[in-house]
């Protein structure tokens, strides 16, 4: 526990520090969408190509890590949808309810893997978003399809283009390839991938201080606690329990604990505006379950690295 609660610490000051500068405008509002642009189109992939196409994967076991993460998702969501007639609440509550319990903050957690657990940390991290992205994509945008309010209902095609041309994962692919090919292992392009990526991480953490709205944490609190319940407290049971039947121990199991204790995900507002989710539910959950997160998660590693 103190391994991660060393690694949080920053991880905490860098958001509260996003934060502090959005409250005090000495970051203008305005400024702070296209820096969660940036980070997302620009750096974030740069960081993933630069992890995985210079990983030493013959020292690395990641699939059954990476499988038991991805059957995960799976599982929380038929939970989510198995609960429906239990949770009462309409249609674009529901749905904020399902991307509370199925999305996750994967670069918020490969921070914090990279500080705990260094190269392996951040390589198990990198193989895991690129499986799962079109795993919790797919589930959200059905289920919004299917309940939210706006009535937009995006055609397959669509979907799937938004899938496949998702930033995150075509870093991780295109550094899978030049890992495979050998290339760009040193040289300039090398230098200017890995500059980028260390930019990164603490602009995404700034954006997501910067993001967190307490307002919205007085909307449905019976259905926000419930999210961040599902999220916070089943969901790293149920990740470590399947990584723990496929065989997964040590710092891989505490790994995909923390892929289901992670908090949630600031893109869930996003989609939730754009079709037809609760937004102010979602906004909640992404800030409670952000800070609640301080202390679950921890806890959630401490009992893995117990068990493992």
């Amino acid at each position: 526990m103190t391994l991660i609660l060393g690694a949080l610490l920053p991880i905490f000051a860098v958001i509260g520090l996003g934060w502090v500068l959005r409250r005090t405008n000495l970051v203008q509002e305005s400024a702070w969408p296209g820096i969660s642009r940036l980070t997302y189109v620009g750096l974030s992939p740069a960081l993933l190509f630069s992890v995985i196409s210079k990983a030493d994967f013959s020292e690395i076991s990641v699939g059954p890590a990476v499988a038991a993460a991805a059957l995960g998702f799976v599982v929380m969501g038929v939970i989510v949808l198995a609960l429906k007639p239990l949770i009462r609440a309409d249609g674009p509550s529901f749905t904020s309810v399902f991307q509370g319990a199925c999305r996750w903050n994967g670069l918020v957690i490969l921070a914090l893997a990279a500080l705990a657990y260094g190269v392996e940390g951040e390589v198990l991290i990198s193989l895991i978003m690129v499986v799962t992205i079109p795993i919790v994509n797919i589930q959200v945008v059905t289920v919004l399809t299917v309940w939210g309010a706006n009535g937009r209902k995006p055609d397959v095609p669509t979907v799937m283009w938004r899938i496949v041309t998702n930033p995150l994962i075509l870093g991780c692919l295109a550094g899978g390839v030049a890992n495979l090919l050998g290339w760009f292992q040193t040289g300039t392009v090398s230098e200017v991938v890995e500059l980028m990526g260390r930019a990164a991480l603490p602009l995404i953490l700034l954006a997501v201080g910067a993001g967190l709205d307490f307002t919205a944490l007085r909307a449905n609190r019976w259905l926000l606690a419930l999210t961040v319940a599902l999220k916070l407290i089943l969901a790293p049971v149920v990740f470590g329990l399947i990584a723990w039947t496929f065989g997964v121990r040590g710092d891989a199991l505490a790994i995909v604990v923390m892929v289901g204790a992670s908090p949630g995900a600031a893109s869930a507002y996003v989609l939730a505006q754009q079709l037809g989710g609760n937004r102010q539910l979602t906004a909640g959950d992404v800030t409670a379950t952000t800070l609640l997160s301080f202390f679950t998660l921890p806890a959630a590693v401490w009992i893995a690295q117990m068990v493992g």
